[in-house]
């Protein structure tokens, strides 16, 4: 969400006024989430540990939840990833305490960004898989296009070409679903990638002529230009 740090600040100090623990922990939050879009981590930490302090005063799972989902982004961005981990591990207990999905997924996305980020490749994947079981018991379509995308490149960068090849399908499937061709001209190209590389080279120039069409559509000529560079050098390999 987009916070105008301004009036979130404006409406901290009305809250401050009323003394009301609860609306002065929300106040803080949106006041959080202003520093930390303008990069100021000190005082979006101040905010953020205060604002927990309350949640946890008036014993609030959902702002505690929310509250530590934004001290594990702030904690990654000091490269801090064990203190990251602890407050998603505490944010999943309350979602999980509470049967929010849509929360528990969003610890879930966060934790396999920052295995990732550490190298544990398998660990990532692990977490996302979890995420992604959770978007499709929801049949939340647009959490799962999003999962896949994060997905088809980390099993390409594990070596699991198969899976990495099935998530670009499905990426692609979901995209034409959703009516968003920019991604599935995306999925098309990871798609055309593996089978390139696994010498079908005939399957491979199909799914790259269906990505150059699509970005010839999207008006995006120089993707459509690499794309047919691609679909040359394969036609070489003929």
């Amino acid at each position: 969400m987009k916070v105008n740090l301004t009036d979130a600040l404006e409406d901290l100090q009305e809250a401050r006024l009323i003394d009301s623990d609860e609306r002065v922990a929300n106040a803080l939050f949106k006041v959080a989430v202003g520093y930390l879009q303008k990069d100021n981590l000190d005082a979006a930490a101040e905010a953020l540990d205060e604002a927990l302090h309350l949640c946890v005063h008036l014993e609030n799972p959902t702002g505690e939840a929310h509250v530590r989902l934004r001290l594990a982004e702030l904690s990654a961005a000091r490269q801090d990833q064990a203190g990251a981990m602890q407050h998603l591990a505490r944010a999943e207990e309350c979602f999980r305490g509470l049967g929010d999905i849509s929360g528990l997924a969003s610890v879930l996305e966060r934790r396999g960004n920052l295995l990732e980020a550490g190298g544990d490749l398998a660990g990532a994947a692990a977490a996302l898989e979890e995420a992604l079981g959770l978007a499709r018991e929801g049949d939340d379509d647009l959490s799962q296009l999003l999962l896949y995308q994060y997905l088809a490149p980390l099993y390409r960068k594990d070596g699991q070409m198969e899976q990495a090849l099935e998530a670009y399908r499905r990426l692609g499937a979901l995209s034409q679903k959703l009516n968003d061709p920019q991604r599935e001209a995306l999925a098309l190209v990871g798609v055309g990638a593996l089978l390139a590389q696994q010498d079908e080279v005939e399957e491979a120039d199909r799914a790259l002529a269906g990505a150059q069409e699509l970005f010839h559509r999207m008006a995006l000529p120089e993707q459509a230009r690499q794309v047919a560079a691609e679909r040359k050098r394969l036609a070489a390999q003929k």
